[in-house]
């Protein structure tokens, strides 16, 4: 086990973030960019406890193709958020979907997050993550619980050029989703019911937790308004069998986002060659399969927070925050049980985060899915093991 420090941000950079944050831009201006810290980006303490280790079936290593591809450029037959082969290349002929999800405790388990090529989780408010997962070489029939949209999903749609469903949008929320490009690629349920959206009640699930998203729905949906189209996805995602060189071992990953209904646990698995995923100490489980949540990559990414103007919760009194997934910013990777210090760009609003080691080389993504866990610079909460 070991600590490694974030950077640190200087006073300017921060006023300057407020400063550009009362400005109320619906196009992100680029921030100031942290200052790199040698040794490694993201902090890592110590852990005070290892839950018993999850039992699995031994299970055959899965076979992932050699590469390199991208981030310029893919095989026809290649989808560019994975790196894997698709049986049927006419799935790639569509927009990706991205859809809100839930975290809330009285939500779990969630259904369908195993079948997104990516997921990320992020800080909502009161210490609260929720994910937008993204779908796009397959999909399962429902995906839920369904919540309402952030501002860090305006960025995650440019990113990936996709259509995006949601329960809908605070009210300071949509008037910013007004000014924007793609909101004729909204297909959220402010607007849209059944059969896009759908209420399914299970048992121990309130109201608010009860709206599920049918993906081949929005996408025939996307299609009847003529917005359903293949996707840029360059540059991208870059993906090889070999590691970078330089990783360190890293068994496992904590992620202690605030109570202990947020803390994520990531153990390699290497039977499989996969994360497995723990959540308030337990095995998080897709409702539709019953297995355990995987990924072939978790990528911790450090981005400004900044708290705004917008309430997101009057009963609480909670601030929506702006994540600001531009600029440029820390970043580590675990894969193959191992971890590699990388740092993340961005800087045009149409494009993907672009990964480099911390020498300037690309970061290559194992061939499979992967979970992007978002943090604020300076996150002290992220622990790795050997």
């Amino acid at each position: 086990m070991r600590r490694l420090e974030f950077v640190i941000l200087t006073i300017s950079l921060i006023v300057g973030c407020m400063m550009a944050l009362t400005a109320c831009q619906s196009e992100p201006v680029l921030t100031p960019t942290p200052t790199r810290t040698p040794g490694g980006p993201l902090d890592t303490g110590e852990v005070t406890a290892t839950p018993e280790p999850v039992v699995v079936a031994a299970a055959t290593p899965f076979p992932i193709p050699e590469g390199p591809y991208g981030p310029d450029s893919y095989p026809a037959d290649v989808n560019p958020l994975t790196g894997m082969p698709v049986s049927d290349i006419n799935v790639l002929n569509r927009s990706p979907l991205a859809i809100k999800v839930s975290n809330d405790p009285l939500a779990r388990p969630q259904s369908g997050l195993s079948y997104a090529d990516i997921i990320f989780e992020h800080y909502t408010e009161g210490g609260v993550t929720r994910f937008t997962s993204i779908f796009y070489s397959q999909a399962p029939d429902l995906v839920g619980s369904v919540r309402s949209g952030r501002l860090i999903d305006f960025e995650i749609v440019r990113m990936f050029d996709t259509i995006f469903s949601c329960s809908g949008f605070s009210h300071g929320v949509a008037l910013r989703l007004a000014e924007v490009n793609w909101r004729n690629r909204n297909f959220s349920g402010d607007v849209y019911g059944d059969p896009y959206l759908v209420r399914i009640q299970r048992e121990g699930l309130a109201l608010e937790h009860t709206m599920f998203a049918q993906p081949e729905e929005i996408w025939a949906l996307a299609s009847e308004k003529g917005v359903n189209l293949p996707p840029d996805l360059t540059p991208g995602m870059a993906f090889r069998a070999q590691l970078n060189a330089g990783g360190t071992p890293a068994s496992a990953v904590e992620i202690d986002f605030s109570t202990s209904m947020m803390e994520v646990r990531w153990d390699y698995n290497s039977s499989t060659g996969l994360y497995q995923r723990t959540l308030a100490g337990e095995p998080h489980i897709d409702y539709l399969t019953g297995e355990q949540l995987t990924a072939s990559n978790v990528i911790a990414v450090a981005a400004m927070h900044v708290d705004t103007d917008i309430l997101e919760d009057s009963y609480n009194g909670l601030w929506s925050i702006e994540i600001q997934l531009w600029g440029e910013g820390p970043a580590s990777l675990f894969r193959d049980g191992q971890r590699i210090e990388g740092w993340w760009t961005r800087n045009d609003p149409e494009q993907m985060l672009q990964f480099t080691t911390t020498s300037g080389e690309v970061l290559y993504f194992r061939p499979g899915n992967t979970w992007f866990e978002i943090v604020p610079i300076g996150f002290d909460s992220l622990v790795t093991e050997p």
